[in-house]
């Protein structure tokens, strides 16, 4: 019999039983008492009588990796990690997140930038260099773009001129994104996206209009939910065929007025393609907002269940976790870079603006000047390179976390950093919201006649999202 899997958790849920959950493979299942025993039993390593033997369930706690050789866990993590590896060191797309200026017209009191008075905006020799650096990177089959600042709104030129430069290189080019406080995206910005190639819009509200305002404001401290709401309408009423993410920035000041907005702000644009989402507040070491008001794990775990429980909001990608093995972002990725508007290259958005964490420029001939950091970035990072990682049963869901952070933390020395997922903490709360969203919708399609839960019959079945097709065995849906 093969050992009790390392990445097993087994949990009694007290409104709906007991459960088992593998997060190598992603399987869950639902136990009645008497195999809930057995699986107590194989997880102390206690021995089985005869009687206890169910050899159905046996075979299939074999089959999806609940009982499961070392050896074997981990070879399916090498097969993760070079599949990570083999995204990461891709040269089939060049992404670019591009600031055309990093200078900002609000004076957002959280915010991690240091150089929101940088008045630069990129210039003619920039946008050139910036051209020449995509040339060179002449075996990428696709160009992607977000923008981003700043306030990318405050440059909207240059957008234009830089579009034009991307569609010369890539006539195919038709994929952009960006992100702004949208006090700027009046009807005139917003009739000209689609020449842009810009199909998302990611715009920021903190909440009611009194507390937006005291957080969002101009520098000369004027207000800006009106206005914003304003050309968020004009968005959604044009021909624009694009997505709008509405993110709320939500930390122990706000929170309690999310779900108010997050309702008001669906109800208003309903049947448009509008998302809205909670984030969370990122400073930088000693940046006095993160210690008084900022969230840590268990404060995120805790306001999405919270959500959930009070006020019946789902995550955007729901409750069952999916797989974070690859774990790849702009940091890790090879051809993936942040421009600023004087040409410099950075790994990470949040680096921006800081001359010691730039990684080159375009304005080099070898374009990489600091491989170190890139290394540190991309090598450096890897969860599987750390003996802890390796042994947290959260691992195959968590992929290590975010890579800034575990930089900061690991290279850095920084205080107080928590690289890790919430669900290292809080993974049977999850689990658990979950099940109660999977079983509503098993009895609404019970009840409209599209089938029902699987049955107990057996003292055990499968509960968790259906896999998509084309997908392996191995991966969580």
């Amino acid at each position: 019999m093969k050992p009790w899997s390392r990445y097993n958790t087994l949990f009694l849920s007290a409104r709906n039983g007991w459960f088992l959950y593998n997060a190598l493979s992603g399987i869950m299942l639902e136990l009645d008492e008497a195999h809930y025993r057995i699986a107590c039993s194989l997880r102390d390593a206690k021995q089985l009588s005869s009687g206890d033997i169910d050899s159905g369930f046996m075979e299939l706690l074999e089959k999806k990796g609940i009982l499961a050789e070392r050896q074997d866990e981990q070879l399916k993590l090498m097969v993760s990690r070079y599949q990570r590896n083999a995204t990461c060191f891709s040269t089939a797309t060049l992404s670019l997140t591009i600031c055309p200026t990093l200078a900002c017209n609000f004076a957002c009191p959280y915010c991690f930038e240091h150089s929101q008075n940088d008045e630069t905006i990129m210039r003619d020799e920039t946008i050139a260099a910036l051209a020449e650096f995509i040339k060179q990177h002449h075996d990428a089959r696709t160009l992607t773009v977000s923008w981003y600042g700043g306030e990318a709104t405050l440059a909207f030129d240059i957008i234009e001129r830089l579009t034009k430069e991307f569609i010369e290189l890539y006539p195919d080019y038709d994929n952009a994104g960006m992100v702004t406080n949208a006090y700027l995206l009046d009807q005139d910005k917003i009739e000209r996206l689609k020449a842009l190639k810009i199909t998302s819009i990611q715009i920021t509200l903190d909440g009611s209009e009194a507390t937006h305002n005291k957080r969002r404001m101009l520098k000369n401290g004027g207000a800006t939910y009106e206005r914003i709401l304003h050309n968020i309408d004009l968005l959604m009423n044009s021909s624009w065929e694009g997505s709008c993410a509405i993110r709320v920035n939500v930390d122990k000041t706000n929170q309690e007025e999310y779900a108010a907005l997050h309702t008001e702000l669906l109800e208003r644009y309903k049947g448009k393609d509008l998302s809205v989402y909670p984030g969370y507040v990122n400073t930088f070491e000693g940046h006095g907002y993160s210690d008084q008001c900022g969230f840590d794990n268990s404060d995120r775990a805790a306001f999405t269940l919270n959500q959930y429980q009070k006020e019946g909001i789902i995550p955007k990608n729901g409750f069952f976790p999916g797989s974070g093995v690859h774990n790849t972002c702009v940091a890790t990725n090879h051809y993936f870079y942040v421009v600023s508007p004087n040409g410099e290259l950075y790994k990470c958005w949040e680096d921006v603006g800081q001359a010691q964490r730039a990684i080159g420029s375009v304005h080099e001939d070898e374009f990489v000047t600091n491989p170190e950091l890139v290394a540190h970035y991309s090598i450096g990072t890897d969860p599987f390179n750390d003996s802890g990682c390796i042994a947290c049963r959260v691992l195959p869901i968590c992929g290590g976390g975010c890579v800034r952070k575990r930089l900061r933390a690991q290279h850095y020395g920084e205080k107080g950093i928590d690289y890790c997922s919430p669900l290292k903490e809080s993974l049977t709360d999850y689990l658990d919201a979950y099940i109660d969203t999977w079983q509503t919708k098993q009895i609404c399609d019970e009840v409209l006649g599209k089938g029902g839960a699987p049955s107990m019959e057996q003292g055990y079945r499968m509960v968790q999202p259906e896999e998509k097709e084309g997908e392996a065995d191995t991966m969580l849906s």
